[in-house]
């Protein structure tokens, strides 16, 4: 599902009073399909940069990185747009949701911007706003919500389109124990479910445990996996 051959990702260029900075260097791995795997490194290690690279939110600086078969390294801007939108949900650490819709109207985003029909859009959202324990939150605002229950909402939205791929960068984050349990195992039952291929980076130890891989990253490179 995931493919990545000798990643380099450069920040600045070397001259006369700068130097250059990998934030990937030399990056091979390969993930398979429906396959959780958890990175982990230092902060500063390059663990987000390889999750933005795959999600076609920043591009390569040299290497090769294929999803679901599709070179990333060649794809221009539509491609990689319509890529985000069809193959790959994004969670975040801060939820990025909007404070000024409700629960449901947060999930039901990506089928809005893919003119689905209402009908789908309601089925849809009723569909994984009980898949993830929040239909009784459905017409709930954001600041009536825990921090769990946003990022329950915010897997929901990530889940909306069916991607083949779930990213998920520092997604406990801002959680606390029992709430970081409940969002990592609900990973694990769509995984499962769907053959949904999931890459999470963390910090946490506990929560990469509940992958079926660690790959761990320091200085641009993989370290272990």
């Amino acid at each position: 599902m995931i493919r990545v051959e000798n990643a380099v990702k450069l920040y600045g260029r070397a001259g006369a009073n700068d130097a250059a900075v990998h934030a990937l260097n030399g990056v091979s791995l390969r993930i398979a399909e429906g396959e959780f795997v958890a990175i982990m490194g230092p902060s500063g290690c390059g663990k987000s940069t390889l999750l933005h690279i795959l999600g076609g939110l920043d591009t390569l600086t040299e290497g090769e990185a294929y999803l679901d078969h599709e070179p990333l390294h060649r794809l221009d801007e539509k491609g990689l747009t319509r890529l985000r939108r069809t193959k790959i949900g994004f969670v975040f650490q801060f939820f990025n949701l909007l404070p000024t819709l409700t629960v449901e109207e947060n999930v039901r985003l990506p089928g809005l911007l893919q003119n689905l029909p209402a009908s789908r859009l309601e089925s849809r959202c009723a569909e994984l706003l009980a898949a993830v324990g929040m239909e009784h939150r459905a017409r709930h605002r954001l600041h009536q919500l825990s921090g769990g229950e946003m990022q329950r909402a915010a897997l929901a939205r990530a889940l909306f389109m069916e991607p083949r791929v779930l990213l998920a960068d520092e997604p406990t984050g801002n959680l606390d124990s029992e709430a970081s349990a409940k969002v990592v195992n609900l990973f694990r039952e769509i995984g499962e479910r769907h053959r949904t291929t999931i890459v999470m980076v963390t910090h946490s130890r506990d929560v990469a445990l509940a992958a079926h891989r660690l790959i761990e990253m320091r200085d641009g490179k993989i370290t272990g996996k």
